[in-house]
């Protein structure tokens, strides 16, 4: 069998420049003797082909560079995607982490509003501007405490010796209406303090005004000139006010408390006399209270302590035993007929000298704290007893003790 031997034909078209690149698949297939399909389509649609061949200087059209295959353009397409996502990326940080914080915070919502447009829920208020309660309250040593005038014609009726206090109609009573106001609610241990012998000195008494806190009560002695004067400046001041009734004490007569007093060996109703003598001497007064060291005898009579107590009571007022004897009925009388009343614990100043004094106050607050209420008086006449006094009442508060008048403790302590 013969073997065809292939030889190539010579063509006779001139061979393509150097810088023409290697010979394209129709110039190979006219050289082998095949028809190419894009030679057929190239007669079909011309302009197609002017636009696969560029131009050449001499106007004709060269071949055009061989196309990308289509791996080649995919992987490029993935990797101008991945750089561009990463330049976005990058680019974004920022932005992206400012989005993620705004999304974080809580989204404002729309208002619920009633059909006349107004909000059907009130605005919330910033934690800022909540009100918060102090951690420590307004001491009431502390407050400015108007007091209610000193006369009040509602509660006074006019007697044989002048105007003497009562009852409103409407059940108001005079100790009531001139009590200084105070936080019943307030937990702290209470100390109550009450002056005696205010009007006696002149000198004592502008003392006490001018240094003592005006939650401190004063014991006015009615036999002193210029008393209302002297009672409505303590109440301006903020001050409640006692009038000391002198009462028979012990050693008597040998032991005089002045003319006036309560005597066991009076009636009933001679010694209702002169209690209501004492009372028509000035108007503002709480509560009444026996002249210090009196009453030691006069008040261990209970039928005399009766028949006083149940005239005080029906004044509206309330009592204050100074307790200077064990044997006193003042407590027990003013428990039985359900009369307001308070009664001494320590009287401060019995020894007027400053460690005295000092050691005294010391075991006020003792039984403050463990009774819940303690009650001291001093005598004006003692110059020391005020500095001491007007020095201790600066630091009560900071030994959880409160400072308080004489009727925010009525009728809180035991019988006596």
């Amino acid at each position: 069998m013969a073997r065809l031997s292939l030889r190539r034909k010579p063509v006779e078209a001139e061979a393509l420049p150097p810088s023409e690149g290697p010979p394209s698949a129709a110039i190979l297939a006219a050289r082998f003797g095949v028809e190419h399909p894009a030679s057929a389509r190239s007669e079909a649609r011309p302009g197609l082909l002017a636009r696969w061949r560029r131009p050449t200087a001499d106007g004709g059209g060269g071949p055009r560079p061989p196309r990308p295959t289509g791996f080649l353009v995919t992987s490029l397409v993935l990797v101008a995607g991945l750089a561009a996502v990463a330049g976005w990326l990058v680019g974004g940080a920022d932005d992206t982490a400012s989005r993620r914080v705004a999304a974080e915070q809580p989204r404002a919502t729309a208002d619920i509003l009633l059909p006349d447009g107004s909000k059907r829920f009130p605005d919330p208020v910033p934690a800022a501007e909540v009100a918060v309660d102090p951690v420590d309250p307004v001491d009431p040593v502390d407050m400015d405490v108007e007091l209610s005038p000193s006369r009040n014609e509602a509660l006074l009726e006019r007697g044989r010796a002048g105007f003497l206090p009562k009852i409103g109609p409407d059940g108001l009573a005079p100790w009531q209406y001139y009590a200084r106001p105070f936080p019943q609610n307030d937990p702290r241990p209470r100390i109550a303090l009450v002056v005696t012998g205010m009007g006696q000195s002149i000198a004592q008494t502008e003392s006490a005004l001018d240094r003592l806190p005006g939650v401190v009560t004063f014991s006015f002695v009615p036999q002193v000139a210029g008393l209302q004067d002297m009672i409505d400046r303590s109440r301006r001041d903020g001050h409640e006010v006692l009038l000391a009734v002198p009462m028979e004490p012990l050693g008597f007569p040998r032991n005089d408390p002045g003319p006036g007093a309560l005597l066991t060996a009076l009636s009933d109703e001679e010694n209702v006399r002169r209690l209501e003598d004492v009372m028509a001497k000035a108007t503002g007064y709480v509560g009444l209270t026996a002249k210090t060291d009196s009453g030691t005898k006069f008040l261990t009579r209970r039928e005399s302590v009766e028949a006083t107590l149940a005239q005080v009571k029906r004044r509206g007022l309330m009592f204050f035993d100074l307790w200077q004897v064990r044997e006193s009925f003042a407590t027990r009388v003013a428990d039985q007929v359900q009369m307001p009343r308070a009664v001494s614990d320590v009287q401060i100043d019995r020894v007027a000298s400053p460690q005295a004094i000092e050691a005294q106050l010391a075991e006020l607050e003792r039984l403050a704290k463990a009774n819940g209420i303690a009650v001291g008086f001093i005598e004006a006449q003692n110059p020391v007893s005020i500095e001491r006094v007007a020095a201790w009442t600066v630091g009560l508060r900071d030994r959880g003790i409160v400072l308080a008048p004489l009727t925010a403790v009525a009728g809180r302590q035991p019988t006596r």
